[in-house]
């Protein structure tokens, strides 16, 4: 299945910064009608004000909702119900990342990070399916730490590992209506929530990183409308991270090899500057 972006109705989580509003942007250069949800209002409008001026976009809905609480979710989704019989997709990109060391991490940021990053998403879904038209898309962001844990992410792994489970069972059965089921895994993204994961990064998070790319949002949501055209499952956005993505099914021992010499180092010379 290859879904064509346009010309429909497509409902974007997280639309009001970041990745997400970079995705709206591009559905709107393709002539797409937009339902944007996000939790702050103003920055919201802002983005609609955006798309109707760039992109002459006339039909554009913005909802409010957090989406770690499920009655806000129950509610948005009978607001869109009301006022949209139909949809050609659903892109969830709202996330919430919190990296620390495991041990200095609250219970309560894992639970936060689950109902935002999973749940978030599957009662959404869940709560709209019935109304995403036959050849439409459900599309998901999980990351490059939802296939390959990576240090300080104890918190963030395991709802994005968990959501690219979610995706291949739901793909299975969204065979029938020939709806295409998609994730985006993007890398290190120059986001507003990239700079907030920095204040708590531990320093060999912060090391791992020194040799990635950071990708611009842009380049990952023009990265996601062609992929998501050529009909992926998984959508990586660099060489890089392809290459990991690969690395980790076939050799996981290798890829946890490096990993662990990297996170060595580091800690050596961490030890030492004390």
């Amino acid at each position: 299945m290859k879904h064509k972006l346009g010309n429909g109705a497509y409902l974007v989580t997280g639309a009001s910064k970041g990745i997400g509003r970079a995705i709206t942007h591009a559905l709107a250069a393709k002539g797409a009608d937009l339902i944007l949800l996000a939790r702050g209002k103003k920055s919201l409008d802002t983005v609609a004000k955006e798309c109707r001026e760039k992109y002459g976009t006339k039909s554009i809905g913005t909802y409010t909702c957090d989406l770690s609480d499920k009655a806000q979710i129950i509610r948005v989704a009978k607001e869109i119900q009301k006022k949209h019989p139909a949809l050609k997709g659903i892109i969830h990109v709202a996330g919430y990342a919190l990296p620390g060391y495991f041990g200095k991490l609250k219970p309560e940021d894992f639970d936060k990070s689950m109902r935002t990053d999973y749940l978030g998403a599957v009662h959404l879904t869940h709560s709209l399916h019935s109304i995403v038209a036959e050849g439409g898309l459900v599309a998901f962001t999980s990351s490059v730490v939802g296939f390959m844990g990576i240090f300080g992410y104890t918190a963030y792994a395991g709802p994005k590992f968990a959501l690219i489970g979610f995706a291949e069972s739901l793909r299975q059965e969204f065979i029938q209506r020939k709806i295409q089921v998609s994730v985006l895994c993007p890398p290190d993204t120059e986001t507003p929530g990239y700079i907030e994961e920095n204040k708590t990064k531990p320093y060999e998070t912060q090391v791992l990183s020194e040799n990635a790319k950071l990708m611009s949002a842009e380049q990952v949501a023009q990265k996601f409308t062609k992929k998501v055209e050529k009909g992926k499952f998984i959508i990586t956005c660099n060489a890089e991270s392809w290459m990991f993505y690969h690395l980790k099914g076939i050799w996981p021992s290798l890829v946890f090899f490096v990993i662990k010499g990297i996170i060595k180092k580091a800690q050596k010379k961490f030890n030492k500057a004390r």
